[in-house]
């Protein structure tokens, strides 16, 4: 066990070796608390000693559904509503004059699952490897931390508060970890890297984080008033409840169950993910792309990437290939043009990919449109106000249909192929060299606000063989913004 004096007060954690490497490691420290659908309480101190030696409990979230187990490692350990808002800290046992850069991580999910305790998280090795402080943090997740609750007398956007809080205890206490407080890079992947994202168009984050890592996480479904009462609503309709405040009685598994099978309702309407961050004027005055037009992370570098195959992990390709007829009317609905502009877009697609495979033209087009052309977007808009990096992730899963699916990055990230990951990706001497070239890039941010490439339309790819190119499928998103 380990001690350390923070301004917040004493906490006892664990001393931890790898590779040789002492690393203290402080888990479940509680940054802050909240009542149901109410802003958080940062907490500034406690008494005594707080112990650090066990995770915390994560948000409340479902077991099951159409996104479980699509990749491995999925959260099945405790949850408390009242007691999730907590953080870990992994720091190099070794003290030095110098204070180190810090990396704050936010997990991912859809916004309605994950816990910074899984194993897959674990800071160990990119702390001791990178010589920085990492931390990874809870917020409160689906209705609890998204839904729109100022009808129920409640705030919005409580999982977005929750990480403006967890960023300011970082900000004031991670010096007792030798980190510095001013050289705080956010990252994150799926929908941690969206809160990232909204982090860098909100206001109240002003100054919490000098530059930001988007993993994957880059979105349009940002939520306004009018579709936050349709989610309200279906929540509402779910439960048979009428009055909105009445959500503040409902049991906590109740709730979510009910959340769960509003979502499935709600996804001709809302889309995938209706529990997410909404505009509401105050902690988000505006969608990302906008505000970050507007120089919301101004002078700060923003790294935006992608994996090359994101919505494959989405895509049944196991069947015969659809007609090409049936996949320009799938187009001209998706997209929402006529046949001809359809078939215009299809056949682009096709003479780009060098295929007539309409599940490989399918689910390029269906990644581009819901991954690459929000990841441009966030990229351009940033391009007149800060440097701006972008990356695209290209290792394949072993299973081939799945390719370099959404959230396969997640193990290089931190150098932890647990839980089944191994397998998953085919875990090689290859995959272990990327990882680290990987957080060796991230490390790079925090150090020198620099990943270690040119900036956009320059592209990393992370591969097999890692090098840098223009940007590689900038014809292709021109099809669809034409």
């Amino acid at each position: 066990m380990t001690e350390i004096a923070t301004p917040a007060g004493r906490l006892a954690g664990v001393t931890l070796e790898l590779d040789g490497r002492a690393v203290n490691v402080f888990r479940g420290v509680p940054y802050a608390r909240a009542t149901r659908f109410g802003a958080p309480s940062r907490v500034e101190s406690w008494d005594g000693t707080q112990l650090a030696t066990a995770f915390g409990p994560a948000a409340p979230q479902p077991v099951g559904g159409p996104l479980d187990g699509l990749v491995p490692g999925s959260f099945r350990g405790p949850t408390d509503e009242a007691a999730c808002l907590t953080l870990n800290v992994f720091t190099d046992a070794r003290t030095r004059a110098e204070k180190r850069p810090v990396l704050v991580w936010f997990p991912g999910g859809a916004f309605t699952t994950g816990s910074a305790s899984q194993p897959v998280y674990d800071g160990r090795r990119f702390c001791v490897e990178q010589d920085v402080v990492l931390v990874t943090c809870n917020y409160r997740l689906g209705a609890l931390g998204f839904l729109d609750a100022r009808s129920a007398g409640g705030v919005t956007n409580c999982g977005l508060r929750d990480a403006i809080a967890a960023l300011e205890w970082v900000r004031d206490n991670i010096g007792a970890f030798g980190g510095d407080a001013g050289r705080v890079t956010a990252f994150g992947e799926s929908a941690g890297g969206g809160m990232v994202l909204h982090l860098c168009a909100s206001p109240r984050a002003a100054g919490l984080f000098g530059a930001a890592i988007v993993q994957s996480g880059a979105t349009f479904n940002t939520i306004d008033d009018a579709g936050a009462a349709v989610v309200r609503d279906a929540l509402l309709a779910e439960l048979g409840l009428g009055d909105p405040a009445a959500l503040l009685d409902v049991a906590t598994d109740e709730l979510v169950r009910a959340q769960a099978a509003a979502a499935l309702a709600l996804i001709p309407t809302i889309g995938m993910m209706p529990f997410h961050p909404m505009v509401d004027g105050d902690v988000l005055p505006a969608r990302p792309a906008d505000a970050l037009a507007l120089g919301s992370f101004a002078e700060r570098p923003l790294v935006v990437g992608t994996t090359t195959d994101e919505m494959r992990l989405f895509v049944d390709t196991s069947g015969p290939q659809p007609e090409r007829e049936r996949i320009v009317k799938r187009v001209a609905k998706y997209l929402g043009v006529e046949p001809g502009r359809a078939t215009e877009v299809v056949d682009g697609y096709a003479s780009a990919l060098g295929t007539d495979d309409t599940h490989d033209i399918w689910a390029t087009l269906f990644s581009d449109v819901e991954m690459e052309l929000p990841a441009a977007a966030m990229r351009d808009a940033h391009q007149a106000h800060g440097p701006v990096y972008s990356y695209r992730f290209g290792w394949r899963a072993r299973h081939a249909a799945l390719g370099a699916c959404h959230g396969i990055d997640i193990p290089f990230t931190f150098g932890n192929f647990v839980d089944g990951w191994d397998d998953f990706v085919g875990a090689d001497g290859g995959a272990y060299a990327l990882s680290r070239t990987m957080r060796q890039a991230w490390a790079g941010v925090g150090y020198d606000h620099d990943p270690g490439w040119p900036q956009a339309p320059a592209t990393m790819c992370f591969d097999r063989h890692v090098g840098v190119v223009s940007d590689p499928i900038a014809d292709r998103l021109a099809l669809l913004e034409r």
